[in-house]
């Protein structure tokens, strides 16, 4: 009996792997090479499984995609910003749907529960609540998307001016323009750089002049100062022109703005604190006068 009800155990997870290895599609190649190109952010882990919402994710958007509602100009709007995040639509839309149906749920839900409890609430506020938490749901994911692709440009924008930096000084040795960018662009690990060393390496590889390439990867990641740095670089290519010196001001173009950048931010901080800290001004006030003030009330 316990033979039989092994072998029948045994077969039966057999047949399961047999029927899940025939509903699994292999990988497109397009789909590993966008992989291989996905820049990895500081949290990202390659490769991994696709959950529920990723899928659902994709059916959406390739149902979007497929209506029209995906035109041209929105694409060329997403596209920087899903590429200097890593972001693909896919996951985008599956947060988009996780959230908006998260927040779509938990205000009948919670109105159930306080109904039970004896709460009473009007009808008319989890429809409120809904409505509204569909709509944070939706513009949330896009909002974080475009916070994080700031961030990620400004810190893009430091890691080119350290590497025009080190590109001058491997020029300042006697290096090659060629070679002075792929040196600079192996010195660090990070992911900005590394995915400056792999356009210069696909463009070595494939015959195309480096400053090309970088300037194909600003225009991909929507950072100007990447195409700025390929004019340059290409005048002093195919012009001739004193690199070291444009590089050098290119540089400190860079570090200008950054640090204007910087002031203006901190000149934003402080007047943001203005009120905070006038409010507490008032209530140490309130709190220092307050036992004088009521006895003088309490003279009359």
């Amino acid at each position: 009996m316990t033979l039989a009800v092994v072998f029948g155990a045994v077969t039966g997870l057999g047949c399961v792997g047999l029927l899940r290895g025939l509903r699994l599609r292999p990988t497109p190649l397009d789909v590993v090479a966008a992989r291989v190109e996905r820049p990895l952010g500081p949290g990202s882990q390659p490769g991994g499984t696709e959950g529920i919402p990723v899928r659902a994710g994709r059916a959406v958007a390739a149902r979007i995609e497929g209506a029209g509602m995906l035109t041209g100009p929105t694409r060329a709007l997403m596209a920087p910003y899903l590429a200097i995040t890593g972001q693909t639509t896919e996951r985008l839309v599956a947060q988009m749907l996780v959230l908006s149906g998260a927040g779509l749920l938990a205000p009948p839900v919670l109105w159930a529960v306080s109904q039970l409890a004896g709460v009473t609430t009007p009808f008319g506020a989890p429809i409120l609540l809904a409505l509204v938490g569909v709509a944070g749901g939706l513009a949330f994911p896009v909002l974080q998307m475009v916070a994080d692709a700031r961030r990620r440009r400004h810190h893009f924008r430091v890691v080119i001016g350290s590497f025009v930096d080190l590109v001058v000084l491997s020029l300042a040795a006697g290096v090659g323009i060629e070679g002075a960018l792929f040196s600079a662009s192996k010195v660090s690990t990070d992911w900005a750089a590394r995915r400056m060393a792999r356009a210069l390496l696909k463009a070595r590889d494939g015959g195309m002049p480096p400053w090309v390439a970088l300037g194909q990867l600003g225009d991909e990641l929507g950072v100007p100062e990447l195409v700025e740095l390929s004019t340059t670089l290409q005048l002093a290519g195919t012009e001739g022109t004193r690199i070291r010196q444009s590089l050098n001001a290119r540089a400190a173009s860079i570090r200008r703005h950054e640090q204007a950048d910087a002031e203006s931010a901190a000149n934003a901080m402080t007047e943001r604190l203005f009120l905070p800290g006038a409010l507490l001004l008032v209530g140490f006030l309130l709190f220092v006068g307050y036992p004088a003030f009521n006895r003088i009330l309490g003279g009359f």
